[in-house]
C-alpha cells in the first residue's frame, strides 16, 4: 500500500507518528507500541516485511498474548505468518501456555513446508516441552537431522516439569556436548523433584569438569542450599561469584536469602552492605531475615534506613517489619508501625492482613486487629487463624469460638492451626466440655489428625480443671507419642493438686525421656516435701547425686531499652552491680522499717 493511501486510513495522530518515526521504531518502543498496533490493524493486507517488523517488536517487548492475537488477526485478514516469525509465535505460545494456538502454528508450519527448518523444529520442541506434552516434543526432536544441545535442554526441562527425572538424566548423560544451560536444566530438574542432594552433587561435578556456572546456576544452588541448610556448599558457590564475575543484584539477593535461611544472618548483612545497588527485594530480604532470626531491633533499624533512601517498601518488606514489631510486643511501637503500614494504602491481602492482625494482637491492640480483619475482602484460613488465636490469647474465648463458627458457616475449611487456637481459647476459659467436643469435631467432621500440639492443649485443659486422672488416661490413649511438654504439664498439675501417686507415674515417664533434666527431680522432690514424705525427698536427692545431675542455677532477667540484663544470686558480673546492690540494700532497709505495719507493706508492694 502506498504511504499516502495508508495515511488516509489512519487517525491524524497515527499518521503524524508515521511521518516522524519509522514503523519498526514505533513497534519496538513500549510508549508507542499501542499506537503502532492501531496502525498495524488499519492496514487491510500488510506485507510480509510489515508483519515481520510488527511481530518481532511485540516479541522483543515480551507482549506474548498480544502477539498471539495479532497472528489471529492476520489470518482473519487473509495474511500469513512470515516463515521467519514462526519460531517467535511458538515461543509466545509456549510462554503463554497457549496449547491450542501452538498446535495450530504447528499445522501451519506443516502445510507451508517449514518443518525442515531447524529453528522451527527447536521452537516446536520447546513449545511442547513447556506444555508438558512430551510425546510430540520427542517426535519432533527425533526428526531433527542434527541434535544440538538447545532442543535437548528443552526436553530435559520438559521432563523436569513432568516429574520424569530418570528420562531427563538419560538424555543428559547421552549428550555429546553440554552447555551451561544443559547443566542448569538438569540441576533444576533434580531441584524441582526435591532431589536436592543429587542436584548439589551434579553442581560439584559441573565445577570439577571445568564447565562454566553462570548466574542461573549459582542462583539455583543458593536456592537449594537455603532449602536444605547446606551452608558449606553455599559458601563454595559464593567463592565462584568473584572468580567468574557473576556480580549482579539477583545473585547477591539469592546469596543473602541462603545465609538468612541457614541462620548466618551476619554473613547476610556483610553481603548486603557490599552491594553497590539495592532494590526493594534486597532490602526486604535483609529486613525479613533479621525478623526470622529473632533480631527485631536490627530489622526495624534497617527499615528506617530503607525509608531514608526513598526506596518504597512493598508487601514483603512490610510483612517482615510487622513480624519484627510483633516479636517486641511494644504497645507504642505497634501503634506507630501499624499506622505507617496502613498509610501505604496497599491492598489488605491475606499475607499482609494476617501479618498486621498478628502484630496488633501481640502488641495488645485487639480492637485494631478486629478492624483489619473486618476490612479484609478475601479472608483465607491464615487470617481466620490469626484472629481466632488473638482472641483466645487475650481472654476473649467466647468471641474466638463465635468466630470459628462463622468461619465454618462461610465454608472456610479449618486446619490444624485453627484447632490449636480454638483449644487454647477453651483452656484459658476452662471450657472443658466444649474443648473435648471441638477435639472430636476436629477428627470426625474436619478430618484433621490430632498432632502433639492438640493433645498438649487437651492435657492442659483437663489438668487446669483438676481432672488429672482423665488427663493421664487421655495421654495413654493418644495416637501420637506424648512428649516432655505433655508429661511436664501433668507433673506440674500433680503438685498443684497434691496427687503424689500420679506424680510418680508422670515423673517416671519424664525421666525416661530426659534422665538428665534436673527440673524433673526438683519438682518431684518438692511434691514429696509438700506431702511430708521426707524419706522420698532424700531418695530423690541421692538419685541426683548418683547420676551426677546438677540443679540449674535460676536466673532473673529484665529487658530495658532493648537490652536483656541477667542476674544470678549474689553474682557481681553485671557492670553496674555495685549500684544495683546499693539500691537493693536500700529497699531491704525500707522493708525492715515497714515490717511491723502490714498495711504499709501492702501499699509498698
Amino acid at each position: 500500500m502506498e504511504p499516502a493511501l495508508l495515511r488516509s486510513h489512519l487517525p491524524t495522530t497515527l499518521a503524524y507518528l508515521l511521518k516522524t518515526r519509522p514503523l519498526h521504531a514505533l513497534l519496538s518502543d513500549a510508549s508507542t507500541s499501542r499506537a503502532a498496533r492501531h496502525l498495524f490493524d488499519a492496514v487491510p493486507r500488510p506485507t510480509a516485511a510489515l508483519c515481520s517488523a510488527f511481530l518481532s517488536g511485540l516479541s522483543k517487548l515480551s507482549l506474548h498474548r498480544d502477539l498471539i492475537e495479532a497472528v489471529s488477526s492476520l489470518h482473519r485478514r487473509g495474511a500469513g505468518v512470515p516463515p521467519g516469525c514462526v519460531p517467535l509465535v511458538l515461543k509466545s505460545c509456549a510462554l503463554s501456555a497457549a496449547a491450542f494456538q501452538g498446535r495450530q502454528v504447528h499445522c501451519h508450519a506443516l502445510v507451508r513446508g517449514m518443518l525442515g527448518d531447524v529453528f522451527v523444529q527447536t521452537a516446536l520442541v520447546d513449545f511442547y516441552a513447556k506444555n508438558r506434552d512430551m510425546v510430540p516434543a520427542v517426535r519432533v526432536f527425533e526428526e531433527m537431522p542434527v541434535k544440538d544441545p538447545i532442543p535437548m535442554n528443552c526436553l530435559i526441562t520438559g521432563y523436569s516439569k513432568s516429574g520424569d527425572v530418570e528420562k531427563a538424566r538419560r538424555l543428559f548423560d547421552g549428550m555429546p556436548r553440554r552447555t551451561s544451560a544443559s547443566w542448569n536444566s538438569m540441576i533444576a530438574c533434580y531441584a524441582h523433584g526435591g532431589e536436592f542432594h543429587e542436584a548439589l552433587a551434579l553442581f560439584d561435578r559441573m565445577v570439577r569438569e571445568g564447565a562454566s556456572p553462570n548466574a542461573i546456576t549459582i542462583t539455583t544452588v543458593f536456592s537449594i542450599c537455603a532449602k536444605t541448610g547446606d551452608i558449606d556448599t553455599g559458601r563454595r558457590a559464593r567463592a565462584l561469584i568473584g572468580e567468574r564475575d557473576l556480580q549482579n543484584m539477583i545473585v547477591h539477593t539469592a546469596l543473602m536469602e541462603m545465609y538468612v535461611k541457614c541462620r548466618a544472618i551476619d554473613e547476610a548483612r556483610q553481603e548486603f552492605d557490599q552491594m553497590p545497588q539495592r532494590d526493594v527485594v534486597a532490602w526486604s530480604t535483609m529486613i525479613a531475615g533479621y525478623a526470622q532470626n529473632g533480631r527485631p531491633h536490627e530489622s526495624l533499624e534497617l527499615f528506617e534506613r530503607m525509608k531514608a533512601t526513598n526506596c518504597k517498601p512493598n508487601e514483603v518488606t512490610l510483612v517482615g517489619v510487622l513480624s519484627a514489631c510483633a516479636q517486641l510486643g511494644s504497645d507504642e511501637l505497634g501503634e506507630q508501625i501499624g499506622n505507617y503500614v496502613e498509610s501505604q494504602r496497599l491492598p489488605l491481602t491475606s499475607y499482609l492482613g494476617s501479618a498486621l492482625i498478628d502484630m496488633y494482637i501481640k502488641c495488645g491492640h485487639i480492637g485494631r486487629a478486629r478492624n483489619v480483619f473486618t476490612r479484609m475482602e478475601q479472608k483465607v484460613v491464615i487470617a481466620w487463624n490469626s484472629m481466632i488465636r488473638g482472641l483466645a490469647l487475650n481472654g476473649f474465648a467466647e468471641d474466638a469460638i463465635a468466630l470459628y463458627e462463622k468461619m465454618v458457616s462461610d465454608s472456610i475449611q479449618p486446619n490444624e492451626i485453627t484447632f490449636v487456637a480454638l483449644l487454647t481459647a477453651c483452656t484459658h476459659a476452662g471450657l472443658v466440655d466444649k474443648g473435648m467436643a471441638f477435639f472430636e469435631e476436629m477428627k470426625e467432621k474436619h478430618h484433621v489428625s490430632p498432632q502433639v500440639e492438640h493433645c498438649a492443649c487437651m492435657v492442659d485443659l483437663l489438668c487446669k480443671s483438676g481432672r488429672l486422672w482423665e488427663a493421664y488416661k487421655f495421654i495413654c490413649d493418644m495416637e501420637v507419642e506424648p512428649n516432655t511438654v505433655i508429661w511436664s504439664t501433668l507433673l506440674s498439675a500433680c503438685r498443684a493438686h497434691s496427687d503424689v501417686e500420679l506424680a510418680k507415674l508422670a515423673a517416671g515417664k519424664l525421666l525416661t525421656l530426659e534422665p538428665d533434666n534436673s527440673s524433673i527431680y526438683v519438682l518431684l522432690s518438692n511434691i514429696y516435701a509438700d506431702a511430708g514424705l521426707w524419706g522420698d525427698v532424700r531418695e530423690i536427692r541421692d538419685l541426683m547425686r548418683s547420676k551426677n545431675v546438677q540443679k540449674l542455677s535460676a536466673y532473673s532477667w529484665i529487658e530495658l531499652d532493648g537490652e536483656v540484663h541477667k542476674f544470678l544470686v549474689q553474682d557481681t558480673y553485671h557492670p553496674r552491680s555495685a549500684e544495683i546492690y546499693t539500691v537493693v540494700d536500700a529497699l531491704g532497709l525500707q522493708l525492715d522499717r515497714t515490717n511491723s505495719d502490714p498495711e504499709l507493706i501492702s501499699e509498698f508492694c
